[in-house]
């Protein structure tokens, strides 16, 4: 893999300096087409008007970790913070400073998030395949009524529109830590009937001990247009998974690889059994895996006119895993096996109307949401290698019974942006929202305890606002503020109805309830430099943290108080030679009060793993021929934490990254380009997470076929 790393690190090089000389360099005959140009944010004057599109070009670069997380770095307020660098992991996403759970991530507007049963995380961002996107709008923050009970904002991945002529793309690349992506997709609309079709695969070694991947994606949407303005689609995405378990590798275990990098453990699915294993997580090693396979169907009916619109979908997901753990002395030693249904059945539906009337977009809808955990059956176990507390936490030995639709979302909303003059709009919006949990099955924990709680039922009226102003045409103002609230997660709820009947900790439990204010300025100087400004200040009461206790496992409570401030601040500029100039800055602070983990403030009130600064700063080039690059560089500021009782602090790092596109060949039958990403090129020492090392220097290339 050296040699390959450096040819293709050369290839980036060659393509990022050569490229505009050989533009023109077509077949006889051939006239130079432009691509669409690199975008790194293109904000939509009116609606929706902070929200950040990353385009198709930008969508389709080579990925080193083979997902999209890759591509939302590099953006303000964005925070990456992966255990490995294929993304495995749940919360692997920040945005101003609000994790997964706190965020909404959709797909052409329906909801994506999973329950999160069994350490599963919100988001498996490895499943969505971007062969089949058009592209990434990335809403931060304090979000209009229709958008849900979104704290840090909204990802909604737009997938591609079938068009009258036939697409057919495929796409091949590699690169370090022998990693291989390929993926076709395929999109025509022939009368009535569109579809559009996408399969891949992507498999890599991995950079730490035991942390390779290999997934197969496919999914399938087909569109029908009826009589009377009408139209029906259904879709379905597929994913399987086998992921390997990073392994304990550090100079103190017997077993440690001095050829693989210093790392912890990670269990990718719970409960963890680690703390039930007589030698903890160095007893298990190389070759245990979880494998997932995840089935996603989707529907939906809608009806638009020019002053109307209307849609009603709903999605119906399912999560199969297979965990399997081997010795760590002897890889063909199998000691542990469980099946999970970590996602059974769950199910939303979601609605939404809007017309206009006038100087006034209304928007209605509604949406309700039945949510739990499936069964989880132990079908090995080798009791030798596991502790007593195995004889009375049993769900280690049998699994769980499991408690399917034992949680409920609804909500209705109502909407208005009123354009009351040129230059001035207002966006009013109530969202009432009903959460409800219901008591849980003893059985569903693998033992009786009694508990002093029954179930959750709570309802909340959200109010937001936003006032627009433009004063001059190149200058825009903006001031929203707004009520969102945020309810337990499943594996939340489950641990601290647990740990509540044991009586150990927390006794209470508390919806987390933000309000959110935010001011923004977007200005346009002289013809072509573009700059923003938005400041942010959210207050969070009960905010819902957690932390592992040795022979109690995962424990959650709320920290009484939470702020997170900050300012985000960049520029765009056009220079000569077809080169844009861009940088961003983020400050943001943490602080936190009536921590009852924290009672001394070891973190000086900071909330954990949040960096006061980043920064983010890079070139474009897209020249009149068939060619474009990128180079960028990201830097990120030291973060504290917890490391159990001990305050734990991550380095600052700095990331320099390039990627390039040069189109080798085009006719009027097919078009093929190269492309290449390297990341890390001065191969800086970092981590995004304390205890998991990211790799050095990497590189992807390959190339795309169009016809």
């Amino acid at each position: 893999m050296t040699f390959f790393k450096i040819t293709a690190s050369l290839l980036c090089l060659v393509l990022v300096l050569t490229g505009t000389g050989r533009a023109g360099n077509l077949p006889d005959g051939e006239t130079s087409t432009e691509l669409d140009p690199i975008v790194v944010s293109a904000r939509k004057n009116k609606g929706d008007s902070e929200m950040i599109v990353l385009d198709t070009e930008r969508i389709q670069a080579p990925l080193q970790s083979g997902n999209i997380l890759d591509l939302l770095e590099g953006e303000a307020g964005i925070q990456i913070r992966r255990q490995s660098q294929s993304g495995t992991g749940s919360n692997a996403l920040r945005i101003r400073g609000f994790d997964e759970t706190r965020l909404t991530v959709r797909q052409d507007g329906i909801s994506l998030n999973r329950d999160g049963s069994y350490g599963n995380g919100a988001v498996d961002w490895g499943s969505f395949f971007t062969q089949s996107l058009e592209s990434i709008e990335i809403f931060k923050g304090a979000c209009p009524a229709k958008y849900g009970n979104t704290l840090g904002g909204v990802v909604n991945l737009v997938t591609q529109t079938p068009g009258t002529v036939p697409e057919t793309q495929v796409n091949l690349s590699a690169g370090s830590q022998d990693t291989f992506d390929t993926g076709i997709s395929h999109n025509w609309k022939k009368g009535p009937l569109g579809w559009s079709l996408s399969a891949g695969h992507f498999e890599t070694d991995g950079y730490l001990r035991n942390n390779f991947m290999d997934r197969d994606r496919a999914s399938a949407r087909l569109f029908l247009d009826l009589p009377e303005n009408w139209e029906a689609g259904t879709g379905i995405d597929l994913s399987s998974t086998e992921n390997g378990n990073p392994v304990y590798n550090r100079t103190n275990s017997a077993y440690y690889d001095p050829n693989s990098p210093l790392a912890d453990e990670k269990e990718l699915r719970g409960p963890g059994i680690s703390a039930r294993l007589i030698n903890g997580a160095r007893a298990w090693g190389d070759g245990s895996a979880t494998e997932d396979k995840n089935t996603d169907l989707t529907a939906y009916l809608a009806h638009k006119t020019e002053e109307s619109s209307f849609r009603i979908e709903g999605r119906l997901w399912n999560q199969e895993s297979c965990e399997t753990y081997y010795d760590a002395a002897n890889r063909n030693k199998k000691i542990y096996e469980r099946e999970t249904d970590a996602e059974n059945g769950n199910w939303l539906l979601s609605t939404a109307y809007s017309r206009t009337l006038g100087a006034h977009l209304v928007e209605v809808g509604g949406e309700t949401r039945h949510y739990g955990w499936g069964e989880q059956r132990v079908t090995y176990i080798d009791e030798s290698y596991f502790n007593a507390s195995i004889n009375f936490m049993t769900f280690i030995r049998n699994g769980f019974k499991g408690q399917e639709d034992i949680m409920g979302y609804h909500a209705l909303y109502a909407q208005d942006t009123w354009q009351i003059r040129p230059d001035l709009s207002l966006e009013a919006g109530l969202r009432q929202e009903w959460f409800t949990a219901d008591a849980i099955d003893p059985e569903a924990f693998g033992y009786s305890w009694s508990t002093g709680v029954s179930s959750l039922d709570e309802s909340h009226t959200d109010p937001r606002l936003a006032l627009i102003y433009s004063p001059l045409d190149k200058t825009k103002i903006t001031a929203r503020w707004g009520i969102a609230h945020r309810y337990p997660t499943s594996p939340e709820y489950f641990w601290w109805y647990l740990n509540n009947a044991t009586a150990y900790f927390n006794t209470e439990f508390n919806s987390e309830r933000a309000l959110q204010y935010e001011l923004g300025l977007d200005q346009t100087l002289g013809k072509a430099l573009q700059v923003f400004v938005r400041g942010y200040y959210y207050d969070i009461e009960d905010y819902i943290s957690s932390t592992t206790v040795t022979g109690v496992g995962s424990v959650y409570y709320n920290i009484g108080q939470v702020t997170i401030k900050g300012v985000e601040t960049g520029f765009s500029l056009p220079l000569p030679l077809n080169l844009k100039l861009w940088a961003n800055a983020t400050w943001q602070k943490g602080d936190k009060s009536d921590d009852p983990w924290d009672k001394g403030n070891a973190l000086s009130r900071e909330l954990p793993d949040l960096p006061d600064l980043m920064v983010n700063a890079g070139l474009d080039l897209k020249d009149k021929g068939p060619f474009s690059a990128r180079v960028w560089v990201s830097w990120v500021d030291v973060r504290e934490h917890f490391t159990n009782q001990t305050l734990t602090v991550l380095d600052a790092y700095t990331l320099v990254n390039m990627s390039a596109r040069y189109r080798i060949f085009k006719n009027k039958a097919m078009a093929a380009d190269l492309e290449a990403t390297a990341e890390n090129i001065l191969d800086e020492a970092y981590q995004e997470k304390e205890g998991y090392p990211m790799a050095g220097t990497t590189v992807m290339a390959g190339v795309r076929f169009t016809f």
